[in-house]
């Protein structure tokens, strides 16, 4: 993704014009996957990760698409949660012969500190055990709750789906493992990441205006828009970084592609993902379809 700001919104997403040939998969949150050799279809939701519970309420055919499974999968499962943040923590821990004076300039070291103790109370010195990837995940948050506090980093919708499914007694299916969760994060060199972070502090009112538009795309369903945003290069301030967009986009979706053919011939299934994984020729809607599935949205 070109904009480092995002990711920790996305990991990480009402009608409008659809096609159903080619990339233009967009217009709804909701798909439908039947065909191909299923004698039952499956559905795939596209979640955003800070977005109020409340949404769901007016999607159209989802209460009954989650009524119709008899299985929910999802990016990973929930109740493994306190093992992946264990994990993540480890991977964030900055490297003992590293220091944050080694990444910045002395002027940005001082701008980086001022940020943080403005924002969340503390500065370096509090935060500076953290390898910048995980301080710009914190500080992005941190800013996306001050722009939506209506928002509830706890109740996420992930997490509801799932708890919904154990309610009822359905089986939870992660497509990846936390080991291929917290090897998704972190991606490049420490210099880059702190290069990142302090583009994101730099560009306060880019990256607000940016959440916003990525809420309202999210709110219009317009999965096309929400790609071509992660991805513009202008009026974007900050550099873009491929290989971070390959592993936390791409890679996953192939690997992804390769598990839900099995899943979904053993069971009607209920998909949640990020609603960018969704998105595009790379995502996960065009890849079912050139497997040989329908795929339809549900309106």
């Amino acid at each position: 993704m070109k904009k480092i700001f995002i990711i920790p919104i996305l990991v990480f997403f009402v009608s409008l014009t659809f096609a159903q040939t080619g990339t233009e998969k967009t217009g709804s949150l909701l798909w439908k996957i039947s065909g191909n050799g299923l004698t039952q279809p499956s559905y795939i939701f596209g979640t955003h990760h800070l977005f109020p519970l409340s949404f769901l309420d007016n999607v159209a055919g989802l209460k009954e698409a989650f009524a119709s499974s008899k299985q929910v999968v999802g990016e990973l499962v929930i109740q493994d949660m306190p093992t992946m943040q264990a994990e993540i923590q480890r991977k964030s821990m900055m490297p003992s012969d590293t220091t944050w004076q080694m990444l910045f300039s002395e002027d940005d070291y001082r701008f980086v500190d001022a940020q943080l103790t403005v924002f969340l109370g503390v500065g370096l010195q509090a935060l500076g055990a953290f390898k910048p990837f995980m301080v710009s995940m914190i500080f992005t948050v941190t800013l996306y709750q001050a722009i939506f506090p209506e928002v509830n980093p706890n109740e996420s919708m992930d997490s509801w789906f799932q708890q919904q499914a154990i309610g009822k007694g359905l089986p939870v299916l992660g497509l990846e493992t936390i080991q291929d969760q917290v090897n998704a994060i972190g991606v490049g060199s420490l210099k880059q990441q702190a290069t990142d972070l302090v583009c994101v502090m730099r560009n306060i009112e880019f990256v607000q205006l940016s959440a916003r538009r990525l809420n309202d795309l999210y709110q219009s369903a317009d999965l096309t828009g929400i790609a071509e945003l992660l991805r513009e290069e202008s009026p974007n301030p900050c550099p873009s970084n491929a290989e971070l967009e390959y592993a936390l986009n791409n890679a996953r979706n192939k690997r992804w592609l390769k598990k839900l053919p099995a899943i979904m011939a053993d069971k009607p299934s209920f998909i949640a993902v990020g609603a960018l994984h969704l998105a595009g020729e790379a995502g996960i809607l065009y890849g079912l379809q050139q497997a040989g599935y329908t795929v339809e949205a549900v309106r």
